[in-house]
């Protein structure tokens, strides 16, 4: 008798597409268990489940730290629009047909964020609802070559273009690179700093590093 080969989890194929957009290594996926690899040896592993975990042995430097902290990211947003698209109902407009796959992910003031799988991962897409909520509008598309970073650009525009935070209050990147280069060249003076100010600097750099995935690479090639 012929055995049948367990289907591989698009949960874990689609995180192994992100994390290879961002130059991370990962063996081929067993047992429901995807492991990731950093210099030839594995550095932690994401369960279909959407857990991850490592040996600390394995983490044996502040490089094996922020690595298995970009994995966690892209492991905990991945799982978070997989479970959406799973979850969310067809999307269905004149002009659009169910055979292209998208999903209703969110909806507020008759815009809507939608998503899709395709052969190279997954596809977003905000629009607004015209003609008595019977046609879509504006397409403004995300993905699939950017992965993560693409969702998060598509969440930014749903947010703004719904009304659901005003522009003026969110950042652009470019904006977000300048402000992280600044709070650095503060940190780095000598002059006084007391360690509130301190903390809270630094506080802010954090979170820019994880919203702007490519910051080190945007701060170097800034003038």
């Amino acid at each position: 008798m012929q055995k049948h080969e367990k289907k591989q989890s698009p949960y874990l194929i689609e995180t192994a597409r992100n994390l290879a957009r961002e130059d991370i290594g990962t063996e081929p996926i067993e047992y429901d268990t995807l492991h990731v690899t950093l210099g030839g040896k594995r550095l932690c592993w994401v369960s279909n489940s959407g857990c991850g975990g490592h040996y600390q042995e394995d983490v044996t430097s502040e490089n094996d730290q922020v690595m298995l902290e970009l994995v966690h990211d892209i492991a905990r947003m991945t799982s978070e629009y997989m479970t959406l698209m799973e979850q969310a109902p067809p999307l269905s407009a004149s002009g659009l047909n169910l055979e292209e796959g998208y999903r209703a992910l969110s909806e507020f003031n008759s815009v809507v964020l939608a998503g899709k799988m395709t052969h190279y991962g997954a596809q977003f897409v905000t629009w607004e609802w015209v003609r008595e909520r019977t046609g879509l509008y504006q397409g403004s598309y995300y993905g699939p070559s950017g992965g993560v970073r693409e969702y998060a650009a598509a969440k930014r525009d749903f947010a703004v273009r719904s009304g659901l935070l005003p522009a003026s209050a969110l950042f652009t990147q470019d904006q977000l690179t300048e402000v992280y280069r600044s709070i650095h060249e503060t940190l780095d003076r000598d002059g006084p700093l007391t360690d509130k100010r301190r903390k809270a600097l630094e506080t802010a750099a954090s979170q820019m590093e994880e919203e702007v995935p490519d910051l080190a690479e945007r701060v170097s090639l800034s003038c």
